[in-house]
């Protein structure tokens, strides 16, 4: 190969990521929480990753998509934190204990969700449409589910 091809030659990656689903924005869907994980994140600040299934509309059933929430530091949650306000939603009350916000509250239950689109990078730089996902933005009430 002489110096000229590897300059012009091009470069193939394997490409084998699942993509997130783009679903059209709204406060219609119904989803059932599946899974959480903690991430941390440029190596500063720990993000939780709520894992959800669509249920309802029936075209979108079986979609999967996350909610991201910035975890407390020092497990100092406040009222304003993401995650308290859904934990809340979920157990119905305000958490009796101050050392802990445990997942197990969001299990079991079917919740009415805001879908919304994220269109642009974690550095406000706008994405190609064929770049765009679909997450769960909120969580706005109990469907059912005990």
């Amino acid at each position: 190969m002489t110096e000229e091809d590897s300059h012009t030659k091009d470069i193939e990656f394997k490409f084998d990521a699942s993509l997130p689903p783009l679903l059209p924005p709204g406060d219609h869907y119904v989803v059932a929480f599946v899974r959480a994980e903690q991430q941390l994140l440029w190596g500063k600040r720990r993000k939780l990753f709520m894992h959800f299934k669509v249920v309802s509309p029936a075209e979108h059933a079986g979609a999967a998509l996350f909610l991201a929430a910035n975890v407390a530091h020092d497990g100092k949650w406040g009222i304003g934190f993401k995650f308290y306000r859904l934990w809340a939603l979920a157990a119905g009350y305000r958490p009796k204990r101050k050392d802990r916000l445990s997942t197990t509250v969001f299990r079991g239950k079917y919740f009415k969700a805001r879908v919304k689109t994220v269109e642009v990078s974690s550095k406000n730089t706008k994405r190609a449409l064929a770049a765009q996902y679909s997450i769960v933005d909120e969580l706005l009430t109990i469907e059912a589910g005990a």
